[in-house]
């Protein structure tokens, strides 16, 4: 049974969803695709390979106009736009954490990004260091978010009260906070408006 690549990614994207990313593995997307093992293995040779194809297929979209014309609001149009896309799959922020591909989706997006911050007079290096930083920013956020989580506020109060930590437990609410809509919105507003040029 012949197939095509875009069928191999679609098919562990729904490995992903269905049964979540421990379960995703080369044999798992044969099965999903009712084909034999070597039939994916001609298209993508190892899992790292099919993480590379499934991470650029989550940021598809994420370029496509309309994007506001003024460059900052570009910029967090973008990176909301990423966090939608990370938080729509099952474990999507951790099938990108740790994965460097070069596929179209995802040079689109760095290139949509660090274009507009040169637009806003940021020089090439702040540009595409304050990508990086915003990247990993809604990558780590997101990737807590989708964690499965026991009682946070619980949790940390039992780890406070194992030493003297005063700061902590005065900032223990904060900490605990499950708003990751305001979190995300305070981290991207702090890091965009702290690049701004002098």
């Amino acid at each position: 049974m012949a197939i095509r690549e875009s069928e191999v990614t679609e098919a562990a994207l729904t490995v992903l969803q269905r049964d979540g990313f421990e379960a995703l593995s080369l044999r798992s997307v044969a099965d999903e695709l009712g084909v034999r093992h070597n039939t994916v293995r001609w298209h993508v040779s190892t899992r790292a390979g099919l993480l590379e194809l499934m991470s650029d297929r989550v940021l598809g979209g994420c370029t496509a106009p309309p994007l506001p014309e003024p460059p900052m609001e570009r910029v967090r149009a973008l990176f909301e736009r990423l966090r939608g896309a990370l938080l729509a799959r099952r474990d999507g922020a951790r099938l990108i954490a740790g994965v460097f591909t070069t596929g179209p989706e995802t040079l689109a997006f760095a290139e949509a990004v660090i274009g507009s911050l040169i637009e806003a007079d940021r020089t090439p290096q702040e540009a595409t260091w304050l990508y990086w930083s915003a990247f990993y920013f809604v990558l780590g956020l997101t990737s807590e978010q989708q964690a499965d989580q026991q009682d946070r506020s619980a949790a940390l109060q039992k780890g406070l009260s194992q030493g003297s930590y005063p700061t902590l437990t005065l900032v223990a609410p904060h900490l605990s906070s499950g708003d990751f809509d305001q979190r995300f919105d305070y981290g991207l507003t702090a890091l965009l408006q702290g690049s701004a040029p002098s």
